[in-house]
C-alpha cells in the first residue's frame, strides 16, 4: 500500500522540497499548508490524485490538525511518518521585538508541533511503528543576533523531541530533529540575517535529502537529532 507521510509547511521552500522528494520515492504524502494557491499548483504539479493530498489549514488550530489527520486515517488506513516542517521567523533586536510576535512564532514553531504529533502518536503506538521528524534550527542549539524570539522557540522544539524520543522509542516509534544552518529560502529574504550569496548556503533540496536518509533507515535505527551547515558559507 506504500507508506504515508504528512508533510507541515508544504507550500513552499523545505517543505515542497521534502514533499516532492518524499513523493517522487513511491510514499503517499498529504501535504499541508496555509496558502491554499500554493499548495494547488503543488498538487498540479504533482498530477496524482490517488497518492497526494492537500489540507490548507492553520497548524496551530487542533481541531482542523486532528480532524484531517482522521481524514488520512480513514482513506489511506494509516500516517506512518511525520515531517513537522511549518515555521514562522521574526527576526529582529529583542529591544525592537513585542510580545504579540514572539507568540505568533510559539504558536507555529512549537504548537504547531505539538498537534500534529499528538494527532498521529496513537495511530504509531497502535501499530508499534512510526516516525516523527521535525525541522528544526541551528537556532534551536545556539543564539544569534536578531533571534532571540525564534531561538527560543526552536530550543522549546529540541526539548520536546528529545523528550518524546524517550516516551516512544519503545513503540519502535523514531523521534528525530534536523536542525539546519542558514537554507536559502523567502523565510531570510529580506531580513537582517540574509548572507550576501545565496548560492554558498543550503538549499532545501539538501535538507529534503537529510529527511529522505532519516527515514530509509533500518526500523532498529534511529537519528535523534541531525545538524546540517553550509560547507563554506563566506
Amino acid at each position: 500500500m506504500g507508506d504515508v507521510v504528512i508533510v507541515t509547511g508544504a507550500s513552499r521552500g523545505i517543505g515542497k522540497a521534502i514533499t516532492l522528494r518524499l513523493f517522487s520515492e513511491g510514499y503517499k504524502v498529504a501535504a499541508f499548508g496555509r496558502d491554499l494557491a500554493k499548495l494547488e499548483l503543488l498538487k498540479a504539479e504533482i498530477k496524482d490524485s490517488e497518492k497526494f493530498k492537500i489540507f490548507s489549514g492553520d497548524v496551530t488550530d487542533s481541531e482542523f490538525v486532528t480532524s484531517s489527520v482522521k481524514q488520512i486515517e480513514e482513506e489511506w488506513g494509516k500516517v506512518d511518518h511525520l515531517i513537522n516542517n511549518a515555521g514562522l521567523a521574526i527576526f529582529r533586536k529583542f529591544v525592537d521585538s513585542d510580545l504579540e510576535s514572539f507568540k505568533a512564532q510559539m504558536d507555529v514553531n512549537m504548537y504547531g508541533v505539538y498537534n500534529f504529533s499528538k494527532a498521529v502518536v496513537d495511530g504509531m503506538i497502535s501499530r508499534n511503528s512510526g516516525s516523527i521528524i521535525t525541522i528544526s534550527s541551528l537556532a534551536g542549539k545556539n543564539g544569534f543576533n536578531y533571534g532571540t524570539m525564534y531561538s527560543a522557540t526552536k530550543h522549546a522544539v529540541m526539548g520536546f523531541s528529545r523528550s518524546l524520543m524517550l516516551e516512544l522509542r519503545e513503540y519502535n516509534i523514531r523521534v528525530g530533529t534536523v536542525c539546519p544552518g542558514s537554507v536559502d529560502t523567502d523565510m531570510i529574504t529580506g531580513t537582517p540575517i540574509e548572507p550576501g550569496d545565496a548560492s554558498k548556503i543550503l538549499s532545501s533540496e539538501d535538507v529534503a535529502e537529510v529527511v529522505s536518509a532519516m527515514l530509509k533507515l533500518p526500523p532498529r535505527a534511529l537519528v535523534s537529532e541531525l545538524e546540517i551547515r553550509p560547507t563554506n558559507p563566506k
